[in-house]
């Protein structure tokens, strides 16, 4: 026999917006706010092997998010020591609708949340964390009332380790994280009169051009004084070397580097003892012989 053509329970289109309509609405009373930060690079995407090798994030989304896991702690295998050392795998589920990911973000390119895409969640003290999507779950609750799309998006997502993607959103709390935890090395100038932009790329070239750059970094921060000028720079491809101008691609500035040492480069901890491990070598192994580690 044929279903009740007075009492269709799959064919709502108003009993569907209503459901929708009281998730947005719990979400937002329940919710958190939140960034959906989207990888820009889509050319780095790996399908093959599943892993993104340069990601870009220079968009950050606003959306309100609802922590759907135990909210007394992170679900996952959390800390623990592999043969790769202390590993932490904290996991946190949380929720988002659709209406309101598509209201917020560009639909044209971020038709929902990807995996390897990233969320940034502020917390009340100032600071905030960057968490991965690692699972997108579509299917959740997706029947009621026969709807055919998500009323919402379950998010899977796992603590972000950083590992110099290049982060740039305007947003300070989220940039800050690259200053704060990314590799940035030192560099000393002599005093001069201009000034590097932040997050504008700076780069030596002997040519003087971007095209024929021997070595790229972004400026994260210029101090200049009457005694000289401290360049600091991340996301470093090449060696710098002394004797050639850093030029800034946007400002224009230009600086001579004349002391520079790539085995005393640190921003953090002075004490490094990269030089001293290679002074020791040198006492030890001669490298004027044709096989110095061997008797041939």
């Amino acid at each position: 026999m044929a279903t009740s053509n007075y009492f269709n329970n799959y064919n709502s289109i108003g009993e569907q917006r209503l459901i929708e309509d009281l998730i947005v609405e719990s979400i937002q009373i329940m919710g958190f706010d939140a960034y959906y930060l989207p990888n820009d690079n889509e050319q780095s995407r790996d399908l093959l092997y599943g892993e993104d090798p340069v990601k870009f994030f220079k968009s950050a989304f606003p959306v309100e998010m609802y922590l759907s896991s135990d909210p007394m702690g992170y679900e996952g295998q959390q800390e623990f020591f592999s043969k790769f050392g202390l590993e932490i795998k904290d996991v946190v589920k949380v929720m988002v609708s659709k209406r309101s990911f598509s209201l917020r973000v560009p639909q044209n390119t971020f038709q929902r949340p990807r995996e390897g895409d990233l969320v940034y969640v502020p917390f009340l003290n100032g600071t905030g964390e960057l968490y991965e999507i690692t699972f997108t779950e579509q299917a959740k609750d997706f029947a009621m009332l026969g709807r055919r799309q998500p009323y919402f998006y379950e998010l899977k997502l796992e603590k972000f380790k950083y590992s110099q993607e290049v982060i740039d959103t305007g947003v300070q709390g989220i940039d800050e994280i690259v200053e704060e935890s990314g590799y940035q090395i030192k560099l000393n100038l002599p005093a001069g009169s201009n000034n590097y932009i932040q997050h504008e790329i700076v780069y030596q070239s002997s040519d003087q051009t971007l095209a024929n750059a021997t070595t790229t970094a972004t400026c994260q921060s210029f101090v200049r004084d009457i005694l000289g000028s401290t360049l600091m720079v991340s996301n470093i491809k090449g060696v710098f070397t002394n004797g050639l101008q850093i030029i800034g691609a946007d400002s224009n500035t230009r600086y001579t580097l004349t002391t520079y040492d790539p085995m005393l480069d640190n921003s953090f901890n002075e004490e490094y003892d990269n030089k001293i491990i290679n002074q020791s070598a040198d006492l030890i192994i001669d490298f004027s012989e044709t096989n110095p580690f061997g008797n041939i």
